[in-house]
Parts: structure tokens; C-alpha cells; sequence
């Protein structure tokens, strides 16, 4: 029977996240790349095939045969349409590449073979010959998903993403985004501020962590997001920005949890609007087709922010993640919207994905690690932190699992004790601390915070001129940037220091809403500075002003574990008092790097989340008690047990 039946290949797509018939959209080197093919039956009985395909990455390499994960049905008597077949996973043979066949350089289908899924019978096959198209070599997405926990309800409990929450937002973007690899760290942190907060307040405190992370060596390719679980109160995600330019300590936040939205049954939105909201962090803005701000509606190419329309032939396409039970799913151009959009069904669209590969592109083209200033003098590495005699002296009166010894390390200012050299030659060769100060300006009501001030000893700030000594940066709509001006403050009759910051404005503009955003700067702070005042439109928004000198870190004693977390109190040599703050930073691999998950801190417990942690790794805890100008920072070592 199926000798009578024959099939035409009407055309063939290789795709990994969005494509047209004429591959148009860039295939990246290295990510999970499926083959498309589009069959119809011209004549004979309908019949269930399956396919084997033969792939060449060069002529003078052996050709690998690929055969389909799965079979469709070929009825002559059927209407054949080719956009619905695109639109349906269920209607084109689909081929899995492995990965050894998407890396960087050319790939030709050769040939083609059509068989009979019951019994195996080849079928007579004609159409166009095969596609060769090229995967080109492209960066990953670096990323730190910081999940915020805060008590809510009455009796209070604490409220944190679940772990379905992280699990699909980096599964989306890797299979979403225009990248191979998503590498991402994650941790959860406390919220400074009682609920129901904003993202202004987590936006606030993710740029602050991020400084300090820069500080202690990090990458400064990484992108900060914050999730925020809805089982409290529902927090409207924004970026802190849409950068004209690369820039990543561009933050953004959002929330999470199992609504639907009448078209995502997954069972976790977290993943697409955290996707939107690190699409303003790689600068992309609105189309404004479904109440969104009209940022980019001149430029976006498809009609209703679709990905698609009849003279624009793309299609999306999700891979699916078997490890979280999503199956491979075509997704047509008609019917699904741009991710950049408010709209429903999102993905992203040819224009956002070729946006975000050049913005990602750009990014791994910054240096890491360098500054506006110069680079500090590197520390010396870590002495051991204690000896067994000394263990055995401070664990002597207590269990050996209570107490943790500590080893403290000063951190120097001009107007702190000691000696220690810092980054950047102050007057007359005077050392000078950096300093990182986060604030939010509200520019239509004439307000604004100095939030965080903590000294660094690296800038976390991108290449490029000093802040304050080159033209506002161009917005992302072609206008300017708007600016504050921070006044550092000097004692003994010196003359201020002033730096022109830009306000970074949310991403999610409301028509007659406020304008607000975030200032977020790296800067040396002075040879005696004494306070900071924040400026805007030449009026003093705020003053900041250093609490005395910050004591040091005596011990650290276990406080319980439940939910995941590993609680810890901290003894100080002396009452800190209110003018002071705290941050603390954890490592696993012996001092090398450090992740901050507190800042700003004023309560003397650390929650550790255990999940970050490799089982059976030591975790180094660092605690840092700052005025803002000046850092005591004491280390211990602690099982996670």
C-alpha cells in the first residue's frame, strides 16, 4: 500500500528559537538547533511516515544520517498548508542536530529519506534540494538570579521563590535567548525593606550587591535580576534602565508564582517576564501594541507585535526542556507576540533576538574588571584563618558547632584607622577609597534617597571616562539621559567633590506616572570626605552622613536552618548602633571568589541559603561593618552540614 503513496518535501528550516523559510535568523554555534521538514502526500492512501536525514558540515567530512523524533501522517485527500504546517510541530518531521554538528561554521542537509512508520517502507521523495546554513560562534548570557524573601501576613511567613521558579526562568532564556549557554549563579537575599515594596527598593539592592560583587573580583559581564514570589503581594517587575549602550550593571526585577495569564499553564510566568525585563537590560525597549510605551514602534517590523505576519514568514519554535516536561512546540508568527510586548503568547521575535545577539556581542567585548579609575593594589592572598590550637581554645567552652573563630581584616580610609592602600592617588599622592553609592530619584516630584554608600576596592562600572566628565549618555529614545550630581563633602575646609551621575529611568513608564529611577555610581570618595549629598536640578535631595567607626566581627554561632536556609548570628566587639551597616559575602572555594547576599544589613543575623552550596563544600562567611566611608571585614569558615 504505501508503494502507492508518494510525498513532496515543500521546504526544509533549521531553527533554534525563531526562523523564516530563507534562514534569515542568525543560527548560534553550540545551541539546540532542530531541522524542520515539510511534507505533503500527492497521491496514494494516507500513510504515517518517519525520516532519515544526511548532514554535512564540510565536503571533505563523512556525512551523519539524523532520523526524526517523531512520525506524521500524509493524507492526499487533506488540504496541505504549508504556514499552518510551521505553526505545528505535530505537522513537519522534526530532527534533533546533535551538538557535535552545530558548532561554528557550515552544515547542508544532502539528502533526505522517507519511510513507511509501519513498515519501514521507502517512500518516493521529491522537492528541493537540502539548505546549508552557517552557526556562528556567539557569547553566553552571564547571570545572577538573586530570589528576595520577605515575611508577609499575620502571623508572618517568609515568602521566596520556589525552586520551579529558577529552574524555568534560566530554562527559557537558554532556550529563548539568542546563546548556547546560560551561565548562571543564584541566591536568595533578604529584603531591606518591609513589604509591600517596589522594584525601586530591590532594584536598589541589587545594584548595591552588584557593586560589592564587582568589588571581590566578579565578572562584569553579569546581569543582576531579582524574582520576587506573588505569594505575599504581586510587585510589578521594571528594569532600573534600558541602556543606549552596553551596560550591564543595568539591574531589573520581577515577579513569580503559578498564575497562568490565560495562555502559560507551565505553572511559573517568572520565566518570560523575567525575560522582558532583562530585555530592557540588554537595551531593548517597547513596540507599544498592547499598553506597553510606544518606545520602538517606528522600528518594530511586524504588524500587532507578532512575531510574524503574511509578508513576514517567521516562526517561533520552542525546543521544549525534558527535564521540566516541556515538549517541543511550534509557535506561529500570527498568533505569537513579541516578549519586549504586553501582549500574550511571548517570545521573542527575529528583531528582539538579532537585537539581543548584538547587544550580548558588544558586551563580551568589555573587559572585565576595569574601571574609570585605576586598579587597586591586589591583597595579599588569605592567611590561613586559624591554626588548631587556636580552634581548640575558642571552641573550649562551647560545642564545636556553635561558635565560629574569626580573622579580621581592616579596611582603610583617610578617615579610618590604620593603613592600607587604595585605588586611585587622592591630593598630593593621598590614597583615596572608592566608594559605590546607590540611590532613587523621583525627577517629577523633586525627591530622592541615598539608599547604600559602601567603600569598594574596585570599580563596578564599565569601561570608559570617569562619571561626570563626558556628555549625558544618549537615551535609549534618542533623547537625554536626565543626571543628579553626587557632593562628597570634605572635612577640614576642602573643596567638594562633585559627580555628575545619569539617572537611570525605570523601563516601565505609566502614562501621567512619576518619573523615577536609579542612581548607581563607583566613585573616590575624597581625601577626608564627611558626608554625600545628593543633587538634583541644584537642590539637595538627601545627605548621607558616616555613623562612627565600625567594630569588629567577635564570633558567629549557628541560629537554626529551616526552609533551605542556614541562619547565623553575629557577636560584634561593641554595639554597632544605627549609623552602621553590614554586608556579607560567602565563598566556596577557599577566598577565591565571593558572592555578596547582604548589604545594607542592620540586624545582627545572616540567612545563608544552603541550596547555592556544593554539598560537603566549606563556606567561607565574610562579614564587612561599614559607615560608608570605612570597612572592618572579619572571615570564618563554617560547614554546611
Amino acid at each position: 500500500m504505501t508503494s502507492q503513496s508518494h510525498c513532496v518535501l515543500d521546504a526544509a528550516e533549521i531553527t533554534q528559537a525563531v526562523q523564516d523559510l530563507n534562514h534569515s535568523v542568525t543560527l548560534i554555534a553550540g545551541k539546540t538547533t532542530v531541522v524542520r521538514l515539510y511534507l505533503r502526500g500527492t497521491s496514494g492512501p494516507a500513510v504515517s511516515v518517519r525520516g532519515a536525514i544526511a548532514v554535512r558540515r564540510s565536503p571533505a567530512e563523512p556525512a551523519d544520517t539524523i532520523t526524526s523524533v517523531n512520525a506524521i501522517t500524509l493524507d492526499p485527500a487533506r488540504p496541505h498548508d504549508l504556514a499552518a504546517c510551521r505553526g505545528d510541530a505535530g505537522l513537519s518531521l522534526n530532527f534533533l542536530l546533535p551538538s557535535r554538528l552545530t558548532a561554528e561554521g557550515p552544515l547542508s542537509i544532502t539528502a533526505v529519506n522517507v519511510v513507511d512508520a509501519v513498515g519501514a517502507s521507502p517512500l518516493p521523495l521529491t522537492g528541493p534540494a537540502g539548505p546549508t546554513v552557517w552557526f556562528k560562534a556567539g557569547p553566553p548570557l552571564r547571570l545572577r538570579v538573586l530570589g528576595v524573601r520577605y515575611p508577609f501576613g499575620s502571623p508572618a511567613t517568609v515568602r521566596a521563590p520556589r525552586e520551579k521558579d529558577y529552574q524555568a526562568l534560566v530554562s527559557w532564556l537558554g532556550r529563548a535567548y539568542p546563546v548556547a549557554e546560560v551561565i548562571s549563579t543564584r541566591a536568595v537575599v533578604d529584603a531591606v525593606v518591609p513589604p509591600e515594596f517596589g522594584y525601586e527598593d530591590v532594584n536598589a539592592q541589587l545594584a548595591a550587591l552588584r557593586a560589592l560583587d564587582m568589588s571581590a573580583g566578579g565578572d562584569q559581564r553579569t546581569h543582576y535580576y531579582g524574582m520576587v514570589a506573588d505569594s505575599g503581594f504581586f510587585m510589578r517587575g521594571a528594569a532600573s534602565g534600558v541602556p543606549a549602550l552596553p551596560d550591564p550593571t543595568t539591574v531589573a526585577s520581577g515577579p513569580t508564582g503559578p498564575a497562568d495569564f490565560g495562555w502559560d499553564f507551565d505553572g511559573a510566568y517568572g520565566d518570560w517576564y523575567g525575560a522582558h525585563e532583562l530585555g530592557h537590560t540588554l537595551g531593548r525597549r517597547h513596540p507599544g501594541f498592547c499598553g506597553e510605551s510606544h518606545d520602538d514602534l517606528l522600528n518594530y517590523p511586524f504588524k500587532n507585535g507578532q512575531l510574524g505576519d503574511e509578508t513576514h514568514a517567521f516562526a517561533g519554535f520552542d525546543v521544549g526542556d525534558a527535564a521540566l516536561g516541556l515538549p517541543m512546540r511550534a509557535l506561529p508568527g500570527e498568533r505569537w507576540h513579541d516578549v519586549m510586548t504586553y501582549c500574550a503568547f511571548q517570545w521573542p521575535s527575529s528583531y528582539t533576538y538579532e537585537g539581543v545577539r548584538r547587544r550580548l556581542l558588544a558586551e563580551d567585548a568589555l573587559v572585565s574588571g576595569t574601571g574609570p579609575v585605576s586598579e587597586p593594589v591586589p591583597a595579599a592572598p588569605p592567611a590561613p584563618l586559624f591554626d588548631a590550637a587556636v580552634v581548640a581554645g575558642l571552641h573550649g567552652g562551647g560545642r564545636p558547632d556553635d561558635r565560629y573563630p574569626t580573622r579580621t581584616v581592616t579596611r582603610v580610609t583617610s578617615t579610618g584607622p590604620g593603613t592600607r592602600e587604595a585605588a586611585g592617588p587622592g591630593p598630593e599622592g593621598a590614597p583615596e577609597q572608592l566608594v559605590s553609592v546607590v540611590g532613587t530619584v523621583n525627577l517629577t516630584r523633586h525627591e530622592g534617597s541615598i539608599r547604600f554608600v559602601n567603600p569598594v576596592d574596585r570599580p563596578a562600572v564599565l569601561p570608559g571616562p570617569p562619571a561626570g566628565r563626558a556628555a549625558p549618555p544618549e537615551a535609549a529614545d534618542g533623547g537625554q539621559v536626565p543626571t543628579a550630581v553626587l557632593r562628597i563633602l570634605q572635612s577640614g575646609g576642602s573643596p567638594p567633590r562633585e559627580v555628575q551621575v545619569p539617572v537611570k529611568l525605570t523601563s516601565e513608564p505609566e502614562p501621567g506616572a512619576d518619573r523615577t529611577g536609579l542612581i548607581d555610581v563607583v566613585t573616590p570618595s575624597g581625601p577626608a570626605p564627611e558626608a554625600v549629598e545628593l543633587v538634583v536640578d541644584g537642590q539637595v535631595m538627601d545627605t548621607f552622613r558616616p555613623g562612627g567607626s565600625p567594630p569588629a566581627l567577635r564570633a558567629a554561632r549557628h541560629a537554626g536552618a529551616d526552609d533551605g536556609m542556614l541562619g547565623m548570628t553575629l557577636e560584634f566587639d561593641r554595639d554597632p548602633g544605627p549609623d552602621l551597616s553590614y554586608s556579607a559575602q560567602v565563598s566556596v572555594d577557599g577566598g577565591r571568589t565571593w558572592q555578596t547576599l547582604g548589604v545594607g544589613l542592620k540586624e545582627p543575623v545572616v540567612q545563608l541559603d544552603r541550596g547555592q552550596f556544593p554539598p560537603g563544600n566549606d563556606i567561607r562567611l565574610r562579614i564587612t561593618t561599614t559607615n560608608g566611608f570605612s570597612s572592618t571585614a572579619a572571615e570564618t569558615t563554617l560547614s554546611p552540614g
